[in-house]
This record gives C-alpha cells, structure tokens and sequence, in this order.
C-alpha cells in the first residue's frame, strides 16, 4: 500500500526549457494536436447525435433513482462540505449505468470458432467503413488453436460507439461525453499525456469541474492517479465546445515534480498558444458568456494551486478497467496491497453504546446506521487488509461480489472494529457474513477478539454474548480465506456477498455490537 501523500504546498517553480530546433518541433505537434482535438468534441453539440444517445438513455429510471438519493447523500454531508445537487446524483447514475449496464471493455477477442484467447498479431489497413467512423486504428488478432483471425477497429466517433458498445478508455471516455452533453452537464473531454482520458463535469452545487473516469465508475477523485495508479503525469488537457484548459494541477499534488516532467514545449508557449486557441473560439460569443468563461477560469486556476493538497481515502486504489495481465503492465494497480483502515467508534456510538455497519457490494457502500447513517463509498475503503481480492460485476448474469484476483491461488480480506479508547465493555457481538461457492472452492471464516478465535459456520451467523466476551475483549478482527476452485475460473468459484446487482437494499456484510 503506497504511503498516504502529506500535503503538498502549491509553489510550483517552472523549468526552463530552451527554444531549439527539436522543441519547435515538439510545441508544432502540440499545436496540431490541441487544435485538432479541439475541433473533435464540437461533434458532442449534433442534435442529431444528442437524440442517437437520447434513445438508450434510461433517463426516466436515472432521475427518478437520482430524486431517491438526493436527501440520503446529503444526509451524510460532514461540516464545510456543501450539499450535492439534483444533477450531481444525475451524474452518479450516468457513471453506474454506463459502465455496469451499457459499455464492456475490450482486451482481446475469443475466438468465434473455437472460444480459444486470441492473441494480438499487429495493426491492420483500414477499410472504407472503418475510416467513415474514424477508425484509423485497426487491430489483427489470430487463433492460435485453429487459425482463425479477427480485427478491433478503434472507432472515434461516438455515433458508432453506441452502436459497438465496446473498447479502452478512449472509447469509453469518448462516448460518456456525448451522454453527458446529451443531459445537459457542463461537460469536457480530458486527455491525459500518459495515455488516459476521462471526462469532466462543472458542478454548479460545488461551484467547479467534477472529475468523471467512467472506465473506474469514479467520481470527484482527482487525485487517484497520481496516488493510487502511480502515473507520472505530464500535460492533461481539457477540451470542451468553449473553451480548452490545461487541467494538470488538478491531478497532482507534486507540481514541483510534474513540471519537472514537463518537455514537451515552453510553459509560456503553451499558456499563450491555449489563450489564442480559446480567443478565437470565443471570438462570436456574446460579452456576458465570455464574461462568465472568463471569471470561471480565474476561480479554477486559483483551485488548482490553493495552498495544500490531500490524498483522500477513495484515492488510494489501483486500476480496475481492463485485464489484470494489462493493468499489470502498465504499473496502474494496487494489486495485492493491504489497505489498513480501522473503524473506530464516533462520539454518537459511544453515547448510543451501540456499533452497527453494513456494506451491501450492488451499492459497493458501507453504511453506519449507528452514526447517523454516514456512508463509504467502495469496499476498499473499510477493510483493515487485504489480498488479491477485487470487486466483481457480472453485467450478462447482473451479479456483484467479492473474489480473489484472475491468477491468483487464494485471496485474503479483513476488517476490524476498535474500542480500545472509549471505556466501553462488549455486551454482544452479532456478525452476519455471505459467501457463495462453485466446484470445489473454499471460503474460511474467523472472527477474532483478542485471543479468542471463532471459526465462521455455514449459516454465515456468529453471535456472541455472555462468557464469550469474559475477557473483555476491545476490539475484533473479521477476516476471509478464499481458495481453491478448478479449471480458468477457479478464481471465481469463492465469492463473498454475492447478490443481485439490482438488490440494494439487501446488506450480505453486517457487524453489529453492543456495549456495556
């Protein structure tokens, strides 16, 4: 687990970076590239693209599960935070839609003869009707088992994108922009240099630019990439129908390092290239909205460099898009990391002399009912340790549920509750714990307090009381073996909490104590 980042004072220094021939050529290819993607997101604006999306958009079922959460999210609003709005719930809707029910990611196809892994044999020529939806990009796969061969066309247009409903971030990032447009957000498309795209909403609850990663189902967590991926970021850019904004400073909480990164073209070139670029796009707009442009860029600048910067909780995982070997690869996953988070109880628990939490994975949501309900979103953000375990979303089946890692042999997950500093005395201990199993995999329960140990049972019941709890025990420690299994799916056949994705109300994880 990478060490939670100590707040980063926002002193950038820029580096000098000379004017030679080779940096010309450099901030030329810049230039070409920012005006040509520039250009690209005004195809966001059709009328006739925006009714193509309009028409798979479950628009009346997203409102309505928005209006449901509205009060319940902001019931959990904590002191200085401000409220979240109708659209805001709107956008947590969009991400959850678009990537567990609307948009799968492609890593390589199976073979439609003989359902062997394909494997990668190069690129291949577009045709003719590859190039009318702008894909220049075409994959070649081949069989190894019967010859067989295929092709990925990396299609650019979001027109056919909800048509093939498939692809890597660009695809997705590409097509959840148009959605977004399409329901009127404020949104741009944001391309990072080291190779990932996202989308950005303006929030006018907030009162600024929301990050959006559909591909991660991630929202308002900046800085996951730089803490969480590890990315070494460069240049991230921000295009929308208004304007074009270098966003970088967003994304990190190391300036100093990221500026130092940064070759690609003078730090004066590319602010006054970005002014011009957006001057001419702004140049018919009536005075009031360049006006408001304007003074929302000064407020945005002034975000991206207020004094400190903190890594938040839901910042610190890996990548979850893609295939492990391919995440694996390119350095952006927590994989096999611990996350040492420890619920301890609040002054209202302590008051109520009651701990109650819940974590339904169809929400991927911990809710402590004994402390007014307040919410973690991401099971990651409750667990004391884990290992080789990832959250899985089976969208043909509409399943959700916890198992180990593609690959690996057995899987560890624990949590742990403490309250060593309160003064209390443990009545009773109620844990309720669900597992399913396929073919011969395994999952072990124990549940610890102090130097007692409780093995799980089949019910997926412990309750404790009485001369169980004669040592007084201050804290507990729930933990979970997953193993075994056979054939390519092992992996898969030990699951925690398994459930209907569409099962929200029901809570498979519960642990409940009482206290003297």
């Amino acid at each position: 687990m990478r060490k939670k980042q100590a707040a980063v004072k926002a002193n950038p220094v820029q580096p000098v970076v000379a004017l030679t021939p080779e940096v010309q050529e450099m901030e030329s290819a810049f230039k070409s590239q920012l005006a040509h993607e520039f250009e690209r997101v005004l195809i966001y604006e059709s009328p006739a693209l925006q009714e193509k999306a309009r028409q798979v958009l479950p628009i009346q079922e997203m409102h309505e599960l928005a209006r449901k959460n509205l009060s319940t999210v902001n019931s959990a609003v904590g002191k200085g935070e401000k409220p979240l709005d109708f659209q805001d719930c709107v956008l947590v809707e969009l991400l959850k839609w678009f990537k567990n029910d609307f948009f799968s990611w492609f890593d390589a196809p199976s073979c439609p003869q003989c359902q062997s892994n394909m494997k990668a044999t190069g690129s291949l020529p577009p045709t003719d009707e590859d190039l009318k939806w702008n894909g220049n990009r075409v994959e070649g796969y081949s069989c190894q088992a019967c010859d067989t061969t295929d092709r990925f066309v990396r299609y650019n247009h979001p027109a056919k994108l909800l048509e093939t409903r498939q692809g890597r971030c660009g695809e997705w990032a590409n097509c959840f922009t148009l959605f977004c447009r399409t329901l009127g957000m404020d949104a741009r498309y944001v391309h990072d240099h080291t190779d990932h795209v996202w989308t950005e909403v303006y929030s006018q609850s907030q009162g600024r630019w929301l990050h959006a990663d559909s591909c991660e189902n991630k929202m308002d967590t900046p800085l996951m990439y730089e803490c969480g991926w590890g990315k070494k970021l460069t240049y991230i850019i921000a295009y929308s129908k208004d304007e074009l904004v270098d966003v970088t400073w967003r994304y990190t909480a190391n300036q100093n390092e990221v500026l130092r990164r940064r070759k690609k073209c003078r730090e004066s070139w590319l602010v006054s290239t970005i002014l011009e670029m957006n001057k001419q796009r702004q140049a018919a707009f009536p005075e009031p909205k360049r006006k408001f442009l304007e003074h929302r860029l000064v407020a945005e600048i002034a975000e991206f460099f207020r004094a400190e910067k903190h890594y938040k909780e839901s910042e610190n995982e890996g990548r979850n898009s893609g295939s492990l070997a391919w995440r694996l690869a390119r350095g952006e996953t927590l994989y096999g990391s611990s996350q040492n988070y420890i619920f301890k109880l609040t002054e209202k628990e302590v008051n109520k002399k009651e701990f109650l939490v819940k974590y339904s994975p169809a929400r991927d949501e911990y809710i402590r009912i004994s402390s007014d309900g307040e919410v973690r979103k991401g099971w990651q953000t409750g667990i004391k340790e884990v290992k080789d375990v990832f959250r899985k979303h089976e969208t043909d089946w509409k399943t959700v549920y916890l198992a180990r890692c593609e690959g690996t042999s057995f899987g560890e997950i624990s949590w742990q509750v403490d309250w060593s500093e309160t003064g209390l005395t443990c009545k009773s201990i109620l844990i309720v714990f669900q597992h399913s199993t396929f073919e011969n995999g395994s999952v072990s329960w124990q549940l610890c307090t102090g130097d007692k140990c409780y093995m799980g049972n089949k019910d997926g019941v412990l309750e404790l009381k009485g001369e169980d709890l004669n040592d007084s025990p201050v804290k507990l420690e729930l933990s979970a073996k997953l193993a075994n299994g056979k054939g390519d799916c092992a992996w898969q056949h030990a699951q925690l909490f398994r459930q209907l994705d569409s099962a929200t109300e029901q809570f498979p994880l519960l642990i409940h104590i009482n206290f003297w």
